[in-house]
């Protein structure tokens, strides 16, 4: 197997943006919906295993944020947000959909007003 071919296999990486590390899985292609975790969720897995219709990009923040996202303060909350808005900048990432799994609304909030048009639904929350 080549070289080129290990890396179309392995879809995470490691990346560090605005000096914090994030771990990122990029699969797919097509319309983008990006999910924040902050610890591995069982079924996470399972997305990374699937060829999805779209292409989705989850971002786990577990080893840039020592709190799950529930735990963070509002200030932190405004830097998580800067993050993923660079992160969609370096991807070039025009219009998105963005799911929290952590359900926080503050984050919520922040997302909406920084993404604004770029948003392709409302943000959506899952309950897991």
């Amino acid at each position: 197997m080549s070289f080129y071919g290990t890396l179309e296999k392995d879809n995470s990486i490691k990346i560090h943006i605005n000096d914090r590390p994030y771990k990122i899985h990029d699969k797919g292609e097509g319309e983008c919906e990006i999910i924040i975790v902050d610890q591995l969720h069982p079924y996470i897995q399972d997305i990374k295993n699937q060829t999805p219709p779209n292409r989705i990009i989850i971002i786990d923040i577990t080893p840039a944020w020592e709190k799950t996202i529930n735990e963070m303060s509002l200030d932190s909350l405004f830097e998580l947000a800067k993050d993923i808005h660079l992160l969609a900048d370096i991807y070039w990432i025009d219009r998105l959909q963005i799911k929290d799994l952590s359900n926080n609304l503050q984050l919520g909030q922040i997302l909406k007003s920084i993404f604004r048009k770029r948003m392709k639904d409302e943000l959506e929350f899952d309950y897991y």
